[in-house]
């Protein structure tokens, strides 16, 4: 089966430049989105170390007796 509408359409030189251009803008934008996570994921982990620290020094002490005057 041949026929016009499985040829490729024949696209002007100004149409090709806009999906370059759309190809470039989503490209961009799925950077982006991936470099806002990482931040987050790197903030998160920041955190939970930051809150793991605090735990540790405010937290109960770890079963240290108290000496009793004698």
């Amino acid at each position: 089966m041949t026929g016009p509408a499985l040829e490729a359409p024949g696209l002007p030189l100004e149409a090709s430049d806009r999906y370059l251009a759309a190809s470039d803008l989503a490209h961009h934008l799925l950077m982006d989105f991936a470099i806002k996570i990482l931040i987050v994921v790197v903030a998160l982990v920041v955190l939970g170390l930051g809150m793991t620290v605090i735990w540790r020094r405010v937290g109960r002490p770890r079963k240290r007796q108290r000496k009793i005057d004698e």
